[in-house]
């Protein structure tokens, strides 16, 4: 051991230093820039270095000055700050260390300064022990280079405003933390720049924009305007969003209820563990049962997750204009999906079979061109279409509409299309009128109808009947029904509604995982005075599906609705679906189907909706810890 004073302190300070090969801790309350530069250069690049100062006041950086932290920085060492700070010691290499009263400044080291008095030892035992009191420090202490900004103060118990120190850019992801562990997941938005050189000074108060302002020359105006801001510098705010507080012992995410402490600093995320911590969760905190990746979380590398369970129990929506990613991310989602779930894809235009077939055990049902009427409503429209309208006037009209009420019926198994085809019910109904001039009109409507729609639209029922009841038995994980080829609308639908009923009838069977893959939802289920397909109680697609929104939960049935016309699809059933993928949206009267969707602080991503880059799209609802914006690296053209 050995006591060092004045100017000998610095001289072995400069020694050790340039010993050093591993590391240097240095705790000084106050340390001058040019004072430890001197220090400082002999030290090894490779050397890690680590020094915590004072900070318990700004009259504290008056003495510390800029100088040190531009000195730190290009060492590549970390800077901790302290509230209460008063010990003054060097460690290096855990073999040799200074103990003292002197701060790194010049009245602390150099002679004709305060009279200050160290103690030098190499006394290994003694060095660690001071090295546990310097991580003790370091741990009470706050990591500089962490913060990215500093909370002025709180908006609301939700939001609050923040000083940005470092660049970020709108939707950043951040944290606040709380405790050691715990931590409050936040998002940056509403980023702005001003610039404080008028103050908060009126015209009317008459200092310099009076001066300015009401001086009639423009070009002098303008020349003092730009020296104004000249003499000034930028200052960048924005708010925060606290979204979740993550508590690590529980491993649980959780609803913060307490507001924003002003001076909390704010920093960016460790995207491997703090973020992937938080995106595997639901929305009730614990962690998700059937994780499935969707995509990156926007502006991060982390991925982000959907708990398909809560969609299987609690449906989802897809919505996005055309070309906006959707179709491409429910391809991606089925594809992830490794449990033994159950899925129908609805599929009006064939974009499904194709790529799944590579990934899953898919089983395709291609429908047929066919007239599939459920109900006598039905077959007297499309006999009005074939140029025919039975009024139910006369006695012969009567008996032709009662067989047609005494054939269809909107079930699989009751429909007389088991055995007989649409010609053999027109041709019968011929058999029974005795009038011959409505046997030949609807001999003439059974010829048009064949001219429309082709002669096998009107023999292929019974086939289509066999086709989806075998379907509905295929043990495939994947069964896709293809409406490609059918280009008749009520005929999609409807047999669409017979599958449907008959798929809830199953999950009342049987409770294992399914899930009912809509594609252009709209015409399934669409809002009453909507589009041409008739809603309510004609529309069995829409009966169907409203009971699987409502029942799904205990049958373990889930829906996902798919459309680029949300302002077209049932509201009840749209209420229903607590899981919402929003994509690209244009059109007004879509923006406002989905606005109930976005909470007022997150009105920033609501408007960003028509500017949405293909394959980004914003997610909200029981399936993710919390909302967020999330964007897919591979789509395609829908």
């Amino acid at each position: 051991m050995e006591i060092l004073t004045e100017e000998r302190i610095a001289l072995k300070l400069k020694e050790i230093l340039s010993k050093a090969e591993r590391h240097v801790y240095i705790c000084s309350a106050w340390i001058r820039g040019d004072t430890l530069k001197d220090l400082l250069n002999d030290l090894k690049d490779n050397v890690r270095l680590e020094v915590v100062i004072r900070s318990s006041s700004f009259e504290d950086m008056n003495t510390t000055d800029p100088h040190f932290f531009s000195l730190i920085t290009r060492k590549g060492g970390d800077i901790f700050i302290s509230k209460r700070l008063h010990a003054k010691f060097v460690i290096v290499d855990s073999k040799f260390a200074v103990v003292g009263s002197a701060n790194i400044t010049r009245s602390g080291l150099e002679k004709g300064g305060n009279f200050e008095t160290v103690v030098y030892t190499e006394d290994i035992q003694e060095i660690s022990a001071l090295e546990k009191t310097f991580e003790l420090i370091k741990e009470e202490s706050y990591k500089l280079s962490d913060a990215v900004a500093l909370v002025i103060d709180s908006i609301t118990s939700r939001t609050g405003r923040v000083i940005l120190l470092k660049e970020l850019d709108e939707h950043s992801y951040v944290k606040i933390p709380i405790s050691k562990g715990n931590f409050l997941l936040c998002r940056i938005f509403d980023i702005r720049s001003f610039n404080p050189a008028f103050g908060t000074e009126s015209i009317s108060e008459g200092g310099f924009l009076k001066r300015v302002f009401t001086e009639k020359e423009e070009s002098w105006k303008a020349a003092a305007l730009f020296a104004k801001m000249a003499e000034c510098y930028e200052v960048k705010e924005a708010k925060v969003e606290v979204l979740g507080e993550y508590e690590e012992s529980k491993d649980l995410f959780k609803t913060p209820f307490t507001p924003l402490k002003a001076g909390s600093p704010v920093e960016t995320l460790k995207e491997e563990e703090n973020l992937k911590a938080v995106l595997l969760k639901n929305h009730s905190g614990y962690p998700m049962r059937l994780p499935v990746p969707v995509g990156k979380l926007q502006g991060t590398n982390a991925e982000a997750f959907l708990d398909m369970e809560k969609v299987i129990s609690m449906h989802m929506a897809v919505v996005g204009a055309t070309g906006s990613g959707k179709t491409t991310f429910v391809k991606k989602i089925l594809k992830e999906l490794k449990e033994p779930v159950k899925v129908y894809v609805f599929d009006l235009y064939g974009e499904y079979y194709e790529d799944l077939k590579r990934n899953r055990n898919v089983r395709k049902v291609s429908i047929p061109n066919v007239l599939f009427p459920l109900d006598s409503e039905d077959m007297k429209r499309i006999i009005r279409e074939g140029g025919l309208i039975l009024s139910e006037r006369s006695t012969e009209e009567k008996t032709v509409i009662s067989l047609f009420k005494r054939y269809l019926r909107p079930d699989l198994n009751r429909t007389v299309f088991n055995t007989k085809s649409f010609e053999d019910i027109l041709k019968e109904a011929v058999l029974l009128v005795k009038d011959s001039s409505l046997g030949d009109l609807l001999l003439e409507t059974l010829e048009s109808l064949k001219n429309s729609f082709g002669k096998e639209a009107l023999r292929n029922q019974s086939k289509v009947v066999r086709m989806l009841k075998e379907s509905l038995n295929f043990k495939e994980g994947i069964v896709i029904y293809d409406f490609k080829e059918t280009d008749i609308a009520e005929t999609s639908i409807n047999i669409a509604g017979l599958l449907l009923k008959e798929i809830l009838k199953i999950s009342k069977r049987d409770a294992s995982d399914k899930l009912v893959v809509l594609e252009e939802a709209h015409n399934f289920v669409p809002e009453r005075g909507t589009g041409d397909i008739p809603a309510g109680r004609e529309n069995l697609a829409y009966i169907s599906a409203k009971r699987i929104a409502m029942e799904g939960r205990k049958l373990k049935l889930g829906i996902v609705a798919i459309t680029q016309r949300p302002a077209g699809i049932s509201k009840f059933v749209f209420s229903q679906l607590n899981t919402r993928i929003v994509f690209k949206l244009i059109s007004r009267n879509d923006l406002e189907a989905v606005s109930p969707f976005f909470e007022v602080s997150r009105e920033d991503i609501f408007n960003l909706l028509p500017f949405l880059k293909p394959g980004t799209a914003y997610v909200s609802g029981i399936a993710v810890p919390f909302s967020f914006l999330f964007y897919m690296e591979e789509i395609t053209s829908r």
